[in-house]
């Protein structure tokens, strides 16, 4: 994996490649969530690698699972929340 974000001329258009993650929105973030989660995304994306990273927030599965009490707004706010 370490070889492929460094390696030039791959992926999307020869910029890089994306990389995605995502998350279901169903409360507060746990300790491990965000530091292992910033932990990983800062070793894909530091000076020097060919990617860029896309975060997807599930807000629908969140909604199907009935999370927040099944509340989109509430599932979008928190969603947010966790963006920042």
């Amino acid at each position: 994996l370490k070889k492929l974000l460094l390696a030039k001329g791959r992926g999307v258009e020869d910029g890089g490649f994306n990389l995605y993650d995502g998350f279901e929105p169903s409360g507060r973030m746990h300790i491990a969530q965000g530091v292992f989660k910033a932990m990983n995304v800062n070793k894909c994306t530091h000076p020097g690698t060919n990617s860029k990273f896309v975060f997807w927030v599930a807000d629908w599965f969140a909604l199907m699972n009935d999370k927040m009490g099944g509340d989109l707004a509430k599932i979008r706010i928190v969603g947010q929340y966790l963006i920042e």
